[in-house]
Parts: structure tokens; C-alpha cells; sequence
């Protein structure tokens, strides 16, 4: 194909309007809106395979990374508000984020929960979280 200098300049243009949307110029510095699979150290064993807390046996294996101490995640990921990145609520699986201490996050503006006020618990019962973030202590601006 042959294209003269119009045609080339306003599909030169088109194509970085669509650069720009596809690779998010007005996006959160620091955070990648790339969503890719990341390994993470398992917040519910630390690392290192075993059950925390021995219940069945101190030999067991972890129930949330399987033995591996790594779990996968999208990212951009955050700590989770509900359990504090530990994993756990009490003695139980963080029912925000599995027990991987962390939730995946949108590259959008965000603002505190107004319902939580960032905590990720619910209010009436601390071991559940927030219906409204999601535990995450977080939600879109808009």
C-alpha cells in the first residue's frame, strides 16, 4: 500500500490515541495497569510450606501455597486490609485474599472505604470484611 503524507499523519495519529488507551497514560504512577501473573511468599506460612499454627501437625503443609510457599496473584496487588497481610484472621484463612496476604488492584483512582474506613472489617463482626470493598480497605473514586 501506498500512503501520502495525509494519510500516513492521520494514521500515525489514530495510532497513538490507541497507544494511549491501550498503555494507560493517565494512570497511577508506580502502578502498572499490566495484569500478569506474580509469584508472592505465602503470608499464611511465611514461606515455608507448613501449616502456622500445627493443628493437624507441625509437618503438615500449608493449605493456601499447598507446600510450595509461593502463591500467584495478579498484579498490581496490595497488602490486604482484612487481615493486615498476614493470611490470617484469628486462626482462620483470610476469606479477602485466600490467605495470600495480598488482593489485586485496578490501576484507577481510588479513595478509603466509607464503610469500613479503610480497615477491610466489617463492622458488626470483625472476622468477616467489608461487603463493600471487599476487604481490600479501598474502592474506586468514582
Amino acid at each position: 500500500m501506498n500512503y501520502n503524507g495525509a494519510e500516513y499523519s492521520s494514521m500515525a495519529t489514530i495510532l497513538s490515541i490507541i497507544r494511549k488507551i491501550v498503555l494507560g497514560k493517565n494512570r497511577m504512577p508506580g502502578i502498572s495497569q499490566e495484569r500478569k501473573v506474580v509469584s508472592v511468599t505465602c503470608a499464611f506460612c511465611g514461606g515455608s510450606g507448613k501449616d502456622p499454627f500445627g493443628i493437624m501437625s507441625h509437618l503438615s503443609e500449608c493449605c493456601v501455597c499447598k507446600g510450595k510457599g509461593m502463591v500467584k496473584t495478579l498484579s498490581p496487588y496490595r497488602r490486604c486490609a482484612h487481615c493486615s497481610g498476614t493470611g490470617a484472621v484469628k486462626t482462620l484463612t483470610c476469606t479477602a485474599c485466600m490467605g495470600k496476604g495480598v488482593l489485586p488492584i485496578s490501576g484507577e483512582d481510588t479513595r478509603i472505604c466509607p464503610v469500613c474506613g479503610g480497615s477491610g472489617d466489617d463492622q458488626s463482626a470483625s472476622a468477616m470484611y467489608c461487603l463493600q470493598c471487599r476487604g481490600s480497605g479501598i474502592i474506586p473514586a468514582k
